[in-house]
Protein backbone atom coordinates (compact mmCIF):
# COMPACT_ATOMS: atom_id res chain seq x y z
CA UNK A 1 0.00 0.00 0.00
CA UNK A 2 1.32 3.54 -0.60
CA UNK A 3 2.47 5.48 2.18
CA UNK A 4 0.88 8.59 2.80
CA UNK A 5 3.09 11.96 1.90
CA UNK A 6 2.33 13.06 5.68
CA UNK A 7 3.58 9.83 7.21
CA UNK A 8 6.63 10.14 5.39
CA UNK A 9 7.42 13.50 6.72
CA UNK A 10 6.50 12.67 9.78
CA UNK A 11 8.55 9.75 9.96
CA UNK A 12 11.61 11.96 8.28
CA UNK A 13 11.32 13.75 11.62
CA UNK A 14 12.62 10.62 13.43
CA UNK A 15 8.98 10.14 15.46
CA UNK A 16 9.26 6.33 15.12
CA UNK A 17 8.58 3.72 12.60
CA UNK A 18 6.33 3.94 9.14
CA UNK A 19 4.09 2.32 11.53
CA UNK A 20 4.67 3.95 14.84
CA UNK A 21 4.54 7.11 12.02
CA UNK A 22 1.11 6.22 10.55
CA UNK A 23 -0.71 5.36 13.75
CA UNK A 24 0.53 8.96 14.85
CA UNK A 25 -1.36 10.45 11.89
CA UNK A 26 -4.47 8.57 11.72
CA UNK A 27 -5.16 7.96 14.85
CA UNK A 28 -3.32 10.40 17.23
CA UNK A 29 -4.98 14.36 18.12
CA UNK A 30 -2.74 16.33 16.03
CA UNK A 31 -2.98 20.30 16.17
CA UNK A 32 -1.67 21.74 12.83
CA UNK A 33 -0.46 25.75 13.03
CA UNK A 34 -3.25 25.73 15.44
CA UNK A 35 -5.76 23.59 13.74
CA UNK A 36 -6.82 20.37 13.72
CA UNK A 37 -5.60 17.81 11.53
CA UNK A 38 -7.75 15.92 9.28
CA UNK A 39 -6.23 13.68 7.93
CA UNK A 40 -8.45 12.87 5.30
CA UNK A 41 -8.05 16.33 3.81
CA UNK A 42 -5.19 17.84 5.07
CA UNK A 43 -0.90 17.52 3.81
CA UNK A 44 1.48 18.11 6.31
CA UNK A 45 4.54 20.36 4.58
CA UNK A 46 7.49 21.58 6.06
CA UNK A 47 7.67 24.49 8.21
CA UNK A 48 4.12 23.25 9.77
CA UNK A 49 4.08 24.07 13.62
CA UNK A 50 2.33 20.47 15.16
CA UNK A 51 1.39 19.46 18.47
CA UNK A 52 0.69 15.62 18.43
CA UNK A 53 -0.68 14.40 21.94
CA UNK A 54 0.36 17.12 23.48
CA UNK A 55 4.01 17.24 22.07
CA UNK A 56 5.17 20.21 20.24
CA UNK A 57 7.07 19.89 16.97
CA UNK A 58 8.21 21.95 13.75
CA UNK A 59 8.49 20.05 10.57
CA UNK A 60 12.09 20.67 9.15
CA UNK A 61 13.80 18.99 6.18
CA UNK A 62 16.71 19.30 7.60
CA UNK A 63 17.92 19.69 11.36
CA UNK A 64 21.28 21.94 12.80
CA UNK A 65 22.43 21.86 16.33
CA UNK A 66 24.50 24.04 17.88
CA UNK A 67 25.99 22.29 21.67
CA UNK A 68 28.00 23.40 24.28
CA UNK A 69 29.84 20.44 24.28
CA UNK A 70 30.72 20.14 28.30
CA UNK A 71 33.85 17.98 29.35
CA UNK A 72 34.04 14.22 29.79
CA UNK A 73 32.24 13.60 26.75
CA UNK A 74 33.44 11.56 23.35
CA UNK A 75 31.91 12.80 20.41
CA UNK A 76 31.29 9.68 19.19
CA UNK A 77 27.86 7.34 18.69
CA UNK A 78 30.45 4.07 19.98
CA UNK A 79 32.38 5.70 23.18
CA UNK A 80 35.13 3.74 24.28
CA UNK A 81 35.75 5.00 27.55
CA UNK A 82 33.37 8.23 28.25
CA UNK A 83 29.81 8.85 27.69
CA UNK A 84 28.95 9.95 24.37
CA UNK A 85 27.53 14.16 23.83
CA UNK A 86 25.00 12.00 21.87
CA UNK A 87 23.47 11.02 24.91
CA UNK A 88 22.75 14.27 25.54
CA UNK A 89 20.34 14.71 22.73
CA UNK A 90 16.72 13.39 23.03
CA UNK A 91 15.26 10.24 20.63
CA UNK A 92 14.09 11.78 17.87
CA UNK A 93 17.48 13.85 16.53
CA UNK A 94 19.13 10.13 16.98
CA UNK A 95 16.52 8.69 14.52
CA UNK A 96 17.04 11.17 12.71
CA UNK A 97 20.82 10.51 11.90
CA UNK A 98 22.55 13.45 13.20
CA UNK A 99 25.97 13.60 13.35
CA UNK A 100 29.40 15.33 14.47
CA UNK A 101 30.93 17.83 11.79
CA UNK A 102 33.89 17.15 13.41
CA UNK A 103 35.07 16.31 16.75
CA UNK A 104 35.93 17.61 19.90
CA UNK A 105 38.18 16.02 22.67
CA UNK A 106 37.01 14.44 26.05
CA UNK A 107 38.66 17.37 27.43
CA UNK A 108 38.13 19.91 25.22
CA UNK A 109 34.67 21.97 25.69
CA UNK A 110 32.49 24.87 23.89
CA UNK A 111 30.65 24.60 20.45
CA UNK A 112 29.79 21.88 18.43
CA UNK A 113 27.91 21.74 15.63
CA UNK A 114 25.99 18.78 14.89
CA UNK A 115 23.22 17.98 11.76
CA UNK A 116 21.44 15.26 9.33
CA UNK A 117 22.51 17.67 6.44
CA UNK A 118 25.74 15.45 5.10
CA UNK A 119 26.86 18.25 2.61
CA UNK A 120 26.57 20.98 5.87
CA UNK A 121 28.79 18.89 8.33
CA UNK A 122 31.28 18.39 4.98
CA UNK A 123 31.90 22.23 4.56
CA UNK A 124 32.28 22.23 8.34
CA UNK A 125 34.49 19.46 8.87
CA UNK A 126 36.54 20.52 5.18
CA UNK A 127 36.87 23.95 6.45
CA UNK A 128 35.95 25.37 3.18
CA UNK A 129 33.16 27.42 1.81
CA UNK A 130 34.67 27.69 -1.54
CA UNK A 131 37.64 28.72 -3.08
CA UNK A 132 38.22 32.04 -1.49
CA UNK A 133 36.22 31.17 1.41
CA UNK A 134 37.52 29.44 4.83
CA UNK A 135 35.88 28.56 7.48
CA UNK A 136 37.75 29.99 10.81
CA UNK A 137 37.67 28.24 14.32
CA UNK A 138 38.30 30.19 17.02
CA UNK A 139 39.51 28.52 20.37
CA UNK A 140 40.29 30.23 23.94
CA UNK A 141 43.64 28.04 25.10
CA UNK A 142 45.13 27.99 28.78
CA UNK A 143 48.92 26.10 28.38
CA UNK A 144 50.68 24.76 31.01
CA UNK A 145 53.40 27.22 30.99
CA UNK A 146 53.86 31.03 30.17
CA UNK A 147 53.24 31.86 26.54
CA UNK A 148 56.36 34.08 25.12
CA UNK A 149 55.81 36.88 22.53
CA UNK A 150 58.74 34.47 20.38
CA UNK A 151 56.20 31.77 20.75
CA UNK A 152 52.66 34.02 19.30
CA UNK A 153 54.37 34.67 16.25
CA UNK A 154 55.65 31.49 15.79
CA UNK A 155 52.23 30.34 15.50
CA UNK A 156 51.19 33.05 13.25
CA UNK A 157 54.42 32.24 11.10
CA UNK A 158 53.65 29.01 10.80
CA UNK A 159 55.20 25.47 12.74
CA UNK A 160 55.84 22.43 11.71
CA UNK A 161 53.97 19.11 12.58
CA UNK A 162 54.57 15.42 12.18
CA UNK A 163 53.21 14.41 8.93
CA UNK A 164 52.39 17.47 7.35
CA UNK A 165 54.88 19.13 4.78
CA UNK A 166 53.94 22.42 4.99
CA UNK A 167 53.79 24.86 7.65
CA UNK A 168 50.57 25.11 9.93
CA UNK A 169 49.69 28.90 10.54
CA UNK A 170 47.40 30.10 12.85
CA UNK A 171 44.68 32.68 11.40
CA UNK A 172 44.91 34.80 14.58
CA UNK A 173 46.87 35.05 17.93
CA UNK A 174 45.20 37.01 20.27
CA UNK A 175 47.22 37.50 24.49
CA UNK A 176 44.27 37.21 27.06
CA UNK A 177 46.87 36.69 29.63
CA UNK A 178 50.34 35.04 30.72
CA UNK A 179 49.17 31.70 30.12
CA UNK A 180 46.28 32.41 28.02
CA UNK A 181 45.65 32.90 24.50
CA UNK A 182 43.09 32.93 21.66
CA UNK A 183 43.62 31.06 18.60
CA UNK A 184 42.25 30.84 15.27
CA UNK A 185 42.84 27.64 12.81
CA UNK A 186 41.30 27.70 9.27
CA UNK A 187 42.49 23.69 9.06
CA UNK A 188 41.52 20.40 11.12
CA UNK A 189 44.41 18.77 11.48
CA UNK A 190 44.05 15.96 13.84
CA UNK A 191 44.87 17.30 17.49
CA UNK A 192 45.68 20.59 15.78
CA UNK A 193 45.66 23.20 17.99
CA UNK A 194 47.67 21.09 20.66
CA UNK A 195 50.02 19.95 18.15
CA UNK A 196 50.42 23.74 17.57
CA UNK A 197 51.37 24.50 21.27
CA UNK A 198 53.28 21.49 21.53
CA UNK A 199 55.35 22.56 18.57
CA UNK A 200 56.08 25.64 20.47
CA UNK A 201 57.25 23.23 23.76
CA UNK A 202 54.49 23.78 25.72
CA UNK A 203 51.40 22.13 26.58
CA UNK A 204 47.27 23.01 26.84
CA UNK A 205 46.09 22.44 29.94
CA UNK A 206 42.49 23.57 28.77
CA UNK A 207 40.99 24.66 25.54
CA UNK A 208 37.62 25.88 24.81
CA UNK A 209 36.23 26.15 21.25
CA UNK A 210 34.32 29.59 21.15
CA UNK A 211 33.26 30.00 17.56
CA UNK A 212 33.04 28.50 13.99
CA UNK A 213 32.27 30.59 10.61
CA UNK A 214 29.17 32.33 11.59
CA UNK A 215 28.18 30.55 14.71
CA UNK A 216 29.20 31.50 18.42
CA UNK A 217 28.26 30.40 21.32
CA UNK A 218 26.21 32.01 23.11
CA UNK A 219 27.10 33.22 26.96
CA UNK A 220 23.46 31.85 28.16
CA UNK A 221 23.58 28.13 26.83
CA UNK A 222 25.17 26.22 29.60
CA UNK A 223 27.66 23.26 28.78
CA UNK A 224 25.59 19.87 28.21
CA UNK A 225 22.83 22.37 26.69
CA UNK A 226 22.39 22.43 22.94
CA UNK A 227 19.80 24.82 20.54
CA UNK A 228 18.77 24.69 17.08
CA UNK A 229 20.35 26.95 14.51
CA UNK A 230 19.97 27.78 10.58
CA UNK A 231 22.51 26.59 8.29
CA UNK A 232 24.62 30.14 7.78
CA UNK A 233 27.21 28.33 6.66
CA UNK A 234 26.54 29.04 2.97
Amino acid sequence: MKVHPSVKILQAQGLGSRKICENFFWNSEIFCNGKRLDPEIDLLKWGDELKIDGQSYVLKERLYILMNKPAGYETSHKPSRHPSIFNLLPSYMLNRGVQAAGRLDVDTTGLLLLSDDGQFIHKVISGKRGEQHQIEKIYRLTADDVIPDLAVQRLLDGVELDDEEELICASRVERLGPREIRLGITTGKYHQVKRMIAATGNRVVQLHRERVGAYTLPQHLKEGLYMEVDPMLF
